[in-house]
C-alpha cells in the first residue's frame, strides 16, 4: 500500500499542473438567432490584414486561434454588417443575439465594447450623440483596445475627419494601445495639418458579382479604384478606356477595382464588363453614401484613386498615358 503513495502523489501533481496551466488559445463561441447565411467573413485588422471564413450551422459556431498578441478582427455578414471582436490569449468570448443587435460576453476589450454598444442603443440614429458617446468612452478607457477601434470607426472613417480631434483622442491613450496597427494606420491615414486630402484609403470591403468579398492583402501590387455608374455616360467612356489600358500593364502588379455608384443592381450588372485577375467589378448599392466616396470627398464622376498594397494614395484621376507612365514608373523602380 505504501508503494501507491508516490504514484498517487505524481498523478495529483500532474493533474494540478494540467488544470493550472494557463490557456494560450482564444475561443469565440457563437449562437446567433435566426441566422440563415452559409458563412461569416472574418476580417483581421490588427496586427495584420487578412481574411478567414466561418461556416456556422443553424447560427452556431466555434472559432479558435492562438494569438501571440491581441488581435482585432471583424465578423462581417452577407449584408456587410460588422461586429468587432478582440482576441487575446486565454480569452473565452460568447456571441449571442444577431448582427443587428449583438451581445458579446467576455473580458477586456470585448466587455468594454459591449458596454459602449449598450450606451448607444437608444441613440443610434443620432450621429452627433453617438460621436459624443464614443469620445466620452475613449477618454474614460485609455487602456482599452476598444478605444482604438472607436477612433477609427467614428472619427477617421467619416467625411472630412477632424485631425486635431483625432490626435487629441489618441494622445492620452496607453503606449501599447497607441502602438497597435489600427492606430498606426490611422496616423498614416489622417492628413497632417493644412493638408487638404487624406494620404491613405481606409480599409473597405465590397462584394463582386458572385457575392465574394474582394480582399486586400500584401500580395497585390498597385490598385486603381475606379468610380463609375451606369447612369453616367462620361464615367462609362472613361471606364472603357481603362479596360483597354489594362492590357498594356503588368498583369501581376496592377489591377482595377471598378466601384459602381449604382443603386439599382440590375442596371449595374447589365453595364458590367467581364471580370479577370486585373479587372474586378464591385458595388455596394449605396451610391454616394459609399464609405470611400464619402471619406475621399468625391463629388463628381468620373474619378479614380491609385493606391499601393498598403492603400497609400499614389495618384488621382489618372487616365491614358498618364496612368500608363505612372504604373510603369512604379513597377520598374521596385527594389
Amino acid at each position: 500500500m505504501k508503494k501507491l503513495y508516490p504514484l498517487l502523489t505524481l498523478i495529483i501533481l500532474l493533474s494540478c499542473f494540467s488544470s493550472c496551466e494557463k490557456k494560450t488559445d482564444f475561443e469565440l463561441r457563437g449562437e446567433l438567432e435566426n441566422f440563415k447565411s452559409e458563412r461569416i467573413l472574418v476580417v483581421y485588422d490588427d496586427p495584420e490584414v487578412k481574411l478567414d471564413t466561418i461556416y456556422p450551422k443553424d447560427g452556431k459556431f466555434l472559432y479558435k486561434l492562438i494569438p501571440d498578441t491581441i488581435h482585432l478582427f471583424r465578423l462581417v455578414d452577407e449584408a456587410g454588417r460588422a461586429i468587432p471582436i478582440f482576441a487575446d490569449k486565454g480569452d473565452r468570448v460568447t456571441l449571442t443575439g444577431s448582427f443587428e443587435q449583438p451581445e458579446v460576453s467576455g473580458d477586456g476589450a470585448n466587455r468594454d465594447y459591449q458596454e459602449f454598444r449598450e450606451r448607444i442603443a437608444s441613440i443610434q440614429h443620432d450621429s452627433a450623440a453617438v460621436s459624443k458617446a464614443a469620445e466620452d468612452f475613449i477618454r474614460s478607457h485609455p487602456q482599452s483596445f476598444a478605444s482604438a477601434y472607436l477612433i477609427d470607426r467614428y472619427f477617421v472613417q467619416v467625411p472630412d475627419p477632424d485631425v486635431e480631434r483625432i490626435k487629441g483622442l489618441i494622445d492620452p491613450l496607453s503606449g501599447n494601445i497607441k502602438d497597435c496597427r489600427v492606430l498606426s494606420t490611422v496616423l498614416q491615414t489622417i492628413p497632417q495639418k493644412n493638408e487638404p486630402q487624406l494620404t491613405n484609403v481606409s480599409y473597405f470591403s465590397c462584394k463582386d458579382r458572385s457575392g465574394k468579398y474582394v480582399s486586400w492583402s500584401s500580395k497585390e501590387g498597385y490598385t486603381l479604384i475606379n468610380f463609375w455608374a451606369s447612369w453616367n455616360e462620361l464615367s462609362k467612356i472613361r471606364r472603357d478606356s481603362l479596360a483597354e489600358q489594362v492590357k498594356r500593364l503588368p498583369k501581376d502588379e496592377f489591377r482595377v477595382l471598378n466601384l459602381s455608384l449604382d443603386f439599382n443592381e440590375k442596371s449595374w450588372l447589365s453595364a458590367c464588363k467581364d471580370d479577370s485577375e486585373q479587372w474586378i467589378e464591385i458595388c455596394d448599392n449605396k451610391g454616394w453614401e459609399n464609405q470611400i466616396i464619402k471619406q475621399q470627398n468625391i463629388k463628381r464622376l468620373p474619378a479614380n484613386i491609385l493606391v499601393d498594397r498598403s492603400r497609400k494614395i499614389l495618384g488621382t484621376n489618372l487616365y491614358g498615358e498618364a496612368l500608363y507612365d505612372k504604373v510603369m514608373q512604379l513597377t520598374q523602380n521596385k527594389d
